[in-house]
């Protein structure tokens, strides 16, 4: 494998597993990886943890299993035709995921670690397991994004009680679609101050299609689960009428193109 493919690109983000809160870590350098019918075969096992009520780690044992997984995770990243897919933290466990060519060799390596229970092996050419499960969806990144922006804000000593000028952002293919997104939400109990869109597409990279820009207005305090609500339904209206939903920012409203 060339140094590229070896590299490791973390995304991390949070989402419910048999209903127990899990943090996912997923390799996004594997993209450049895909795809490598050489790599057909994925292991899977399990470090355990002292968890709490939640099942996450406690608060003592979180900086060690990271340093387990990291002292796992090098070794057999430097097997050849092996590649770290990413790992779960939730119930007690990390689970971890590699792809290999080689799976006996990868165990044999494995074995080195006393801790490593609940090994497996199963045939995955298409890496159904990394783009299907491990891999956040738009929403989950949605979400994790807020968490951020949330944390942000508190570690910038800025109070979540505060009332914050919110300002959501859509793309539609179609004017009609939008148009329709429009009155979808004029008839809605969603409040918002106001909506302005581009009266014609826009062209946002050389690459990409034109499309129409949506931006609206809420007025919030990020003190409770609101902003998580609205994230997750604009999210599936968006979806209703061809859109996508771009995400939200606050207190910092990006004049844009001629919005009506």
């Amino acid at each position: 494998m060339t140094d590229t493919e070896k590299e490791q690109n973390w995304q991390t983000y949070r989402s419910l597993l048999n209903d127990n809160i899990a943090i996912f870590t997923a390799n996004l350098a594997l993209f450049t990886a895909y795809p490598n019918p050489q790599l057909s075969s994925v292991v899977q096992f399990s470090l355990p943890y002292q968890q709490d009520e939640s099942g996450l780690p406690i608060a003592d044992e979180y900086q060690t299993l990271i340093r387990k997984i990291f002292k796992v995770l090098t070794q057999l990243s430097a097997l050849p035709n092996t590649l770290f897919a990413g790992h779960i933290i939730s119930d007690g466990m990390a689970r971890l995921y590699f792809y290999t060519r080689d799976s006996d060799a990868f165990q044999s390596v494995l074995a080195q670690f006393e801790e490593v229970d609940n090994v497996e092996v199963q045939r995955d050419g298409d890496w159904d397991l990394y783009f299907d499960f491990l891999l956040p969806s738009p929403l989950e990144m949605k979400i994790n994004a807020t968490e951020e922006v949330i944390e942000m804000l508190t570690q910038n000593n800025r109070s979540l009680s505060d009332t914050y000028l919110v300002e959501h952002s859509f793309h539609f293919d179609q004017k009609e679609k939008m148009q329709a997104f429009i009155e979808k939400m004029g008839l809605s109990d969603i409040p918002f101050n106001q909506i302005q869109y581009t009266d014609q597409p826009v062209r946002l990279d050389d690459e990409d299609d034109e499309v129409y820009i949506l931006k609206l207005e809420q007025e919030l305090t990020l003190d409770n689960s609101d902003i998580f609500v609205y994230v997750e339904s604009f999210e599936y209206l968006a979806k209703e009428f061809s859109g996508e939903y771009q995400g939200w920012e606050c207190d910092n409203l990006v004049e844009d193109a001629q919005l009506n």
